[in-house]
C-alpha cells in the first residue's frame, strides 16, 4: 500500500515541477523602429560624459574615436555577438537533463483477471568521454572568434573616421587655397583685359584667362563636395546623425605636416611578424581551424556508442478484486540502448570533417597571402609617397623664389603687374600641387597602420588599446 500511494504521489509531483522549472521566463522586449529612429535622430555628441574637452571646442583623433567605440552601432551589435557568443559558453557547459516517459500497459494472463498498469521512465543520456569538455571548448572558441570579429570592426570604424577627417581638412585646406586661386586668376583676367584693350595681347590670351578662371571654380566646387561628403562620412563613422556635427569643428591640426612622420622607424619585421600572426582575420582563421578541429574530434568520437540508461516503473491493481490492496501489481526494469554500428562505421561525417579541416588550414595559408600581399604594397608606397611629398616641396620652393623675384622686381619699377600676379598664380598652384602630394602621404600611411593593423603616430596611439571595446 505504503508503494502505493508513493507512486501517486510521485506522478503528482513531476507535473509540479515541470511547471516549475517553466516558470521564470524572460519578459516581452518589442522593438519599435519609430522608437529607435526617433533616438538616433536626437544623439548629440555632448552625451559624452566625461570629457576632457567639449566637442565645441574642437576634438583630436583619439577623441573623435572615442566617441564612435560608444556610439556606433555597428560596434554596438557586434559586442552583443561577442555577449551571445558568451551565453552559449553557459549551455555548453550545462548536463543534458533525462527525459520523462509516461505510459500505461495492459496486461492480461490466463491465470487471472487483466489489469491496467501505470508507470513511468526515465531515460538518462551517458555523454561519451571528453563530449562536455569539446563542447565547452567549441564554445569558448566561438567567443574568441567573435571578439576577433569585433576587433576588426572596430579597426574598420577607426580606418573609416580616419579618412573621413582626412578628407575633410583636406578638401577645406583645398578650398582655402582654390578661393585664393580665384581671386588670383580674376585679377590676371581684369589686368590682361586691360592690356587686351590696349592692344598690348591677343585677344585668345583672354579666352585661356577665362578658361582657368573656370577650371579653378569647377575645382573649388568638387572640393566643397568633397568636404560636404567627408563630413557625412564621419557622422556615420562615429555613429550620430549629420545634424549632430552642426557647430562642431570638424579639422584634423597638422596633417599636412609629412615630414613629422620622417621620425618613425622604417618598416621592421618585428611590426610585420606581429601582423601576419595577431591581425584579426588570422586570429579568426587560427579560430576557425580549431573549431573544425573539434568538429573532426567530435566525429572521430562518435564511433563511440552513446548510451542511453532508461530505468522504468510500473504499479496497478490486479482487476476487479476483494482486496486490491493485497494483489497490487508493481513492476521495475532497466532498459539500455545504443546504436549499433552495422551498416557504416561513421566514416562518411569523418571525411566530410577532414576536408572541412583541410579546408580551414588552406583558408589560414590564404589569408595570409592576402596579408602579405598587402603589407608589402603598403611598405612600398609609404616612402614613394614621402618622397613625392619631399618632391612637391621643392616645387613650392622655386615657386615662391620665383614670386618674391617677380616682387622685388616690381617693386623696383623694373616688372609689371601682371608678371607679378602669373608668379603669385603659380605659387598658389603649386602649394596644392604639395597639399595633394600631402593628401597622398596621408593615405599612404594610414595604409601602412592599416596593414600592421596599429597607430604608428597621432594621439589615437595614446589609447590603451585600440582594438579593445571600451569597459
Amino acid at each position: 500500500m505504503r508503494t502505493y500511494i508513493t507512486g501517486y504521489l510521485l506522478v503528482a509531483a513531476l507535473p509540479l515541477a515541470v511547471l516549475a522549472a517553466c516558470a521564470s521566463t524572460p519578459g516581452p522586449a518589442p522593438v519599435d523602429p519609430s522608437g529607435s529612429a526617433a533616438g538616433f535622430a536626437a544623439r548629440r555628441l555632448e552625451q559624452l560624459a566625461p570629457e576632457p574637452a567639449a566637442p565645441a571646442a574642437g576634438w583630436n583623433r583619439a577623441q573623435w574615436l572615442s566617441a564612435a567605440l560608444q556610439f556606433n552601432p555597428q560596434l554596438a551589435e557586434a559586442r552583443s555577438r561577442v555577449a551571445a557568443a558568451a551565453a552559449a559558453e553557459r549551455t555548453a557547459a550545462q548536463h543534458p537533463n533525462p527525459t520523462l516517459n509516461l505510459f500505461t500497459e495492459y496486461v492480461g494472463a490466463a491465470t487471472h483477471s487483466a489489469t491496467w498498469l501505470y508507470g513511468l521512465s526515465l531515460d538518462f543520456l551517458l555523454r561519451r568521454p571528453g563530449d562536455r569538455a569539446r563542447a565547452r571548448h567549441y564554445a569558448a572558441l566561438e567567443t574568441a572568434l567573435a571578439n576577433s570579429d569585433l576587433t576588426e570592426s572596430i579597426w574598420s570604424v577607426r580606418a573609416a573616421l580616419r579618412q573621413a577627417l582626412l578628407d575633410a581638412a583636406s578638401s577645406r585646406d583645398e578650398a582655402l587655397l582654390l578661393e585664393a586661386l580665384i581671386g588670383e586668376r580674376q585679377i590676371l583676367l581684369d589686368s590682361d583685359r586691360s592690356r587686351a584693350d590696349a592692344g598690348d595681347i591677343s585677344r585668345p590670351q583672354l579666352l585661356a584667362d577665362e578658361l582657368e578662371l573656370s577650371r579653378a571654380q569647377q575645382r573649388l566646387r568638387r572640393a566643397q563636395a568633397r568636404e560636404a561628403d567627408a563630413v557625412s562620412r564621419l557622422a556615420a563613422a562615429v555613429g550620430v546623425p549629420l545634424a549632430a556635427l552642426q557647430g562642431i569643428p570638424v579639422r584634423w591640426d597638422g596633417w599636412a605636416a609629412i615630414d613629422t612622420l620622417a621620425a618613425l622607424p622604417q618598416p621592421s619585421e618585428e611590426l610585420r611578424g606581429a601582423a601576419l600572426i595577431g591581425r584579426p582575420e588570422i586570429v579568426r582563421a587560427l579560430r576557425e581551424y580549431d573549431l573544425a578541429e573539434i568538429a573532426l574530434q567530435n566525429e572521430v568520437a562518435k564511433r563511440w556508442p552513446e548510451v542511453h540508461l532508461t530505468p522504468g516503473y510500473a504499479w496497478g491493481g490486479d482487476g476487479a478484486r476483494q482486496d486490491p490492496l493485497n494483489d497490487f501489481t508493481q513492476e521495475t526494469a532497466l532498459g539500455v540502448n545504443f546504436e549499433l554500428p552495422l551498416f557504416n562505421q561513421h566514416q562518411g561525417p569523418i571525411g566530410e570533417a577532414l576536408a572541412r579541416r583541410d579546408a580551414a588550414g588552406q583558408h589560414l595559408i590564404a589569408v595570409q597571402a592576402e596579408l602579405f600581399g598587402q603589407i608589402d604594397r603598403a611598405e612600398l608606397a609609404w616612402p614613394r609617397a614621402r618622397t613625392a611629398w619631399d618632391d612637391a616641396a621643392g616645387v613650392v620652393a622655386i615657386a615662391q623664389r620665383q614670386h618674391d623675384a617677380e616682387q622685388r622686381s616690381f617693386a623696383a619699377g623694373a616688372g609689371d603687374r601682371a608678371s607679378l600676379v602669373s608668379a603669385q598664380v603659380a605659387s598658389t598652384e603649386a602649394q596644392l600641387l604639395l597639399l595633394a602630394a600631402a593628401y597622398d602621404a596621408e593615405s599612404a600611411f594610414g595604409a601602412l597602420e592599416d596593414a600592421y593593423r596599429r597607430p604608428l603616430q597621432g594621439s589615437e596611439s595614446e589609447l590603451p588599446l585600440v582594438g579593445d571595446p571600451p569597459s
